[in-house]
């Protein structure tokens, strides 16, 4: 019977203030997903500098016939030059930044090249002379690879030197400022959310102190005449959030998987609508707890139970 009545105050508060209570659920939803949005953000920068670590994070090209720097004027890197830099990376004095490294000689590059570049006419005229050698190395620690990138930087037969995390650091700087942008915005619309929250209390509570008045009367407990306003409120920051965990993946399904993951590759783009299942509680979560919280206070500043 008690739950009935709780269900019955809950509607009616609701539809009472029909209008504040869509603008709650709007600016929930909308505030919820720039949340949901860093979130999202956050996981693919720790996913990319994972991928980023695991794989080789510097790798050196040898001289081809067709390289033009410097260090590569004798034309492509002799046998003596390639065995110099396997020496280099076994030694003891690299020993502490490498922690593994590979080896791709010109028949690999090749294949690797014509998968690339299938069904272009061009492909077909590379030879394996035509491809370098390369070394991949793995970091013992990846703050380090400046110091094996100058080490072998401008050495006799090399032609370049990259290193992965330098190469993606630009983009892993934009996803942190765009994570620091979307939560920013995030805890504006939370605070108008909550802001909103406790105005539809205060509300509820004055359009009903009559029913208030006679369930003192009666006897009510404090938690039976609170309920049903904190309920109101956690209803439609729920709604809110779940309309929100909606447009993530309506995001998720066209921009990202659409969009970016063919753009971009699936190395590089690692979230998907998969990752729902572990953001769109949080947000149900949060959206509830604010709200709760918000109609916590209110209650208690315009509520004397």
């Amino acid at each position: 019977m008690r739950a009935r009545f709780i269900l019955s105050e809950i509607l009616t508060g609701l539809w009472r203030n029909i209008a504040m209570v869509i603008s709650v659920v709007i600016v929930t939803a909308v505030s919820l997903t720039f949340v949901g949005t860093g979130l999202l953000m956050q996981k693919q920068i720790m996913d990319m500098k994972a991928t980023l670590v695991e794989q080789s994070q510097v790798t050196i090209y040898m001289c081809s016939p067709h390289s033009t720097t410097a260090s590569c004027a004798g034309g492509a890197a002799t046998d003596a030059q390639v065995q110099s830099v396997r020496d280099a990376l076994e030694g003891e004095e690299l020993s502490r930044y490498v922690a593994s490294y590979t080896e791709r000689s010109q028949a690999e590059a090749l294949k690797i090249y014509q998968e690339q570049f299938a069904g272009e006419g061009f492909a077909a005229d590379f030879t394996e002379e035509d491809m370098p050698v390369s070394f991949h190395i793995t970091l013992s620690s990846a703050e380090d690879s400046r110091a094996v990138v100058q080490f072998f930087q401008g050495r006799d037969g090399v032609d370049e030197v990259t290193d992965l995390l330098s190469v993606f650091a630009p983009f892993i700087d934009v996803l942190n400022q765009s994570t620091l942008f979307a939560l920013g915005l995030a805890v504006l619309m939370l605070i108008a959310a909550v802001l909103l929250v406790a105005t539809t209390i205060r509300m509820s509570v004055a359009n009903r102190r009559r029913e208030i008045a006679i369930m003192r009367l009666v006897g009510a407990s404090n938690v039976f005449i609170r309920a049903p306003f904190l309920l109101e409120g956690a209803v439609a920051a729920i709604i809110g959030a779940l309309i929100a965990s909606g447009l993530l993946w309506l995001g998720l399904e066209y921009i990202v998987q659409g969009w970016l993951v063919p753009t971009l590759g699936k190395q590089i783009v690692s979230v998907g609508t998969f990752d729902l299942i572990w953001a769109a509680p949080i947000l149900i979560a949060l959206g509830a707890a604010l709200s709760i919280s918000s109609s916590v206070v209110s209650l208690n500043r315009y509520l004397k139970v």
